[in-house]
């Protein structure tokens, strides 16, 4: 059984997100494709942001499942249209925060989300409430650093995020810590290594790896989400979206 998984990183900026940085993920049936928004912010940091970036995730998502692709996998922890892009597709579509949010959930009492900028906070609680999680939800701890600043210093990185994450142990209670920005891939090995050396053995769930592997599960288990929660959309003239499944309704 071979299995393509796409991974749409919806926002404009090229180089961000490259398919070597998933490549440590497949193997031998299954792969990891990628595509990017050709209209959209350039970084997602806000509602706003999140509102720019839903209009061309639908039309790239239903464009992948066009092509063939098993599942679609949103590359950003606001999931943003993750409930829009289910009513447009049949196959799976997965939020990288949903899925690590209900992992956590499943690993431990209480999570911490640790993320880029203390502006999304609002944001964020919004999104774990309306998951349901807001009894799990231990604390909110963030960087102060911008998504598109990440790549700069990855030791500085990986040390303000252990710090944050022994903070959230130690303060707030939480017993699994989430990476809240995609952006932070590869770095939950050494903040597990940093906590595990002050006595601390907890999940630290980096968001990608996650969801491509809960995906390949979903794909293996004959599992989509369901029709009845999100109805294909009623085909209607629409405009100033170029999203072809609607826009011929008009013909």
């Amino acid at each position: 059984m071979s299995i393509d998984i796409r991974l749409i990183t919806p926002i404009i900026t090229k180089g961000i997100r490259t398919l070597e940085d998933v490549r440590p993920l497949e193997r031998q049936g299954l792969t990891v494709s990628h595509s990017l928004l050709e209209s959209g912010p350039s970084s997602i940091e806000s509602e706003f942001d999140e509102a720019l970036a839903v209009p061309d995730s639908i039309r790239v998502a239903i464009e992948a499942e066009h092509s063939g692709v098993d599942a679609i996998i949103l590359d950003c922890m606001g999931d943003p249209g993750i409930y829009a892009c289910r009513e447009a597709v049949s196959i799976p579509v997965l939020g990288a925060g949903q899925t690590s949010m209900h992992l956590a959930n499943m690993l431990g009492h209480r999570f911490s989300f640790i993320t880029v900028l203390d502006r999304i906070r609002p944001m964020i609680d919004k999104i774990i409430g309306s998951y349901g999680l807001k009894d799990k939800y231990a604390s909110f701890q963030s960087i102060d650093t911008p998504v598109l600043e990440l790549s700069h210093d990855l030791e500085a990185l990986n040390e303000a995020l252990s710090e944050k994450a022994l903070i959230a142990i130690e303060s707030d209670g939480a017993d699994a810590i989430i990476l809240g920005c995609t952006g932070f891939l590869g770095c939950a090995d050494a903040i597990r290594a940093s906590l595990q050396g002050r006595g601390y053995c907890v999940p630290v769930i980096d968001p990608i790896p996650a969801a491509v592997h809960m995906a390949e599960a979903l794909i293996k288990s004959g599992l989509t989400h369901s029709k009845v929660s999100y109805p294909e959309p009623s085909l209607k003239v629409i405009s100033g979206y170029s999203i072809p499944k609607y826009n011929s309704a008009a013909n």
